[in-house]
């Protein structure tokens, strides 16, 4: 199957754990902090999981996006956030820098996350570039209970996360 490149008009989400959360001295979250976009060691891609793989209003995709994360082999603990971000606005942050390579951001899905997607060319050490990141494209976060908010739907993948449309 060819590769399913994201639009820049679609969203992302990033499973963001407390120990990667901005707070103020009484611990209310007042964001993300850049580590969360870190790479590890051991890292070729920033993982994320695509809201528009599946059906709905953006808000039911979103509840599918985070419920992919949850039901995924990642430890989802009960402070944990999700991170937010517009594939356009992220891509422009970037890939701002004149060095910056062209970054590729792809439906790769796993077996525990069919909507996984690969976020290839990510700067590795540019503290800089992942605190604006941080405190701006992918500064919308949700925790558990908003999560929990959102409507839901059946999830079902749509044409676009099925690579037919």
């Amino acid at each position: 199957m060819a590769s399913n490149y994201l639009r820049d008009d679609e969203r992302i989400v990033r499973f963001v754990p407390w120990s990667k959360l901005r707070r103020d001295e009484d611990d209310n979250v007042i964001g993300v902090l850049p580590q969360a976009f870190e790479l590890r060691a051991d890292e070729d891609y920033l993982s994320a999981t695509w809201c528009e793989y599946y059906n709905g209003t953006d808000s039911e995709q979103l509840r599918c996006a985070i419920e992919a994360i949850r039901n995924s082999d990642l430890t989802v603990g009960p402070k944990a956030r999700f991170a937010v971000g517009v594939v356009g606005e992220i891509r422009a942050i970037v890939e701002a820098p004149q060095a910056a390579k062209k970054l590729r951001i792809i439906h790769e899905p796993e077996d525990d996350n069919p909507a996984h997607a690969a976020v290839r060319h990510w700067p590795r050490e540019d503290l800089g570039v992942l605190e604006l990141l941080a405190s701006s494209v992918w500064s919308t976060n949700f925790d558990a209970q908003s999560a929990n908010n959102l409507p839901t739907s059946g999830c079902s993948v749509s044409a676009r996360g099925a690579g037919t449309a």
